[in-house]
């Protein structure tokens, strides 16, 4: 068992929404990971999400799994599954939707997912390395708040299976965020959600940067960078500690979309992802300055909850680095990463 299963069964369970049982509506969640095995950048989402369609019944729901997987190029696909095929109760650590399985047992998490329209199947299981953060009731704009737990250092090992491929995977990094709320797809906010992980597993810092705005970036509503060393979180510095500067802009030749069919809601190529994002936190003699490379995107293309718009997810795969002092000891690490940007 995990040194880490209290902190993490006290915290990383299921939510749920309350609107079957005469609640609010509105109400999202997901469980979120990425993977880093040499050559191949995995990521896996599975989420609940409640249907606000006008006429839908109370409680129900859009039951989704997201996997994309990069190697020269992204693949990957949005499955949706039937009330019938989901088990995910409140309270509990574990989501099952049809044959896909995600779990925390036995001090680790399971990931058995394998897609019914793409040649793709991720066998993983992933061992903690560090106690996760929690953070509630942060406000995205004048609405309901969102909440997040982060858990950003793991080793992962298992298999997987990318076309006639089995691809072994043996201690790569992994992340790990669980984010729940109720919140509405196309109001006035954006996020820009990363972490650092080093390449070699001696190494013992870990990061996490979020920064919440309004869509034009005008205003920030919560800006942060989380710092771990070894198991604990080590330092955290906020709002007017952290300075947050785009740098150009990404220019891919191809963006892969998900679903494929939204690719025709929202054509092209143009996105306003940054070439570079970097980084400064300071405060109290501490210095952390993370520079984050933008190499390839992919983007997940979501209705709006009550508009006829939509919301791009850009998942950016990329190159870390994060280097500094605190409290006296020299911050150094470099590493594969998947940045997250929501915008419009």
């Amino acid at each position: 068992m995990s040194p880490f299963d209290k902190a993490i069964s006290d915290t990383d369970w299921l939510r749920r929404s309350p609107s079957s049982r005469g609640g609010a509506g509105g109400h999202k969640e997901w469980w979120h990971f990425c993977v880093y095995a040499p050559g191949v950048d995995v990521l896996v989402n599975l989420s609940l999400v409640d249907d606000v369609r006008e006429g839908a019944p109370p409680g129900q729901e859009f039951a989704r799994v997201v996997v994309l997987v990069r190697e020269r190029a992204w693949d990957g696909d949005v499955e949706l599954f039937e009330a019938h095929e989901v088990e995910a109760p409140g309270g509990g650590l574990q989501m099952r939707f049809g044959d896909n399985r995600v779990a925390f047992e036995g001090g680790r998490y399971v990931i058995e997912v394998r897609l019914r329209r793409r040649p793709i199947a991720v066998s993983l299981v992933l061992e903690p390395g560090c106690v996760p953060s929690l953070a509630n009731n942060i406000r995205l704009d004048p609405g309901p708040p969102i909440n997040w737990l982060v858990l950003p250092r793991m080793v992962a090992s298992g298999t997987l299976r990318l076309g006639d491929r089995v691809v072994q995977v043996e201690r790569a990094r992994a992340y790990h965020d669980h984010n729940w709320g109720h919140f509405a797809w196309g109001r006035d906010f954006a996020w820009e959600w990363g972490y650092g992980l080093p390449e070699e597993e001696g190494n013992p810092w870990s990061m996490v940067f979020v920064r919440l705005s309004d869509r034009a970036h005008a205003r920030t509503y919560m800006q942060a960078l989380f710092l771990w060393r070894g198991a604990l979180q080590h330092r955290v510095l906020r709002a007017a500690d952290v300075t947050v500067e785009r740098v150009g802009l990404l220019r891919a030749s191809r963006v892969f979309k998900l679903p494929r069919a939204m690719a025709l809601v929202a054509p092209g190529t143009v996105t306003d992802v940054p070439r570079a994002l970097e980084v400064t936190a300071r405060g109290d003699g501490d210095e952390v300055r993370c520079r984050f490379e933008a190499e390839d995107v992919a983007a997940v293309v979501i209705p709006n909850d009550h508009d006829p718009g939509v919301t791009v997810i850009h998942e950016v795969s990329g190159v870390v680095t994060v280097e500094g002092r605190v409290r006296g000891e020299r911050v150094a690490m470099r590493g594969r990463a998947i940045f997250e940007f929501l915008g419009a």
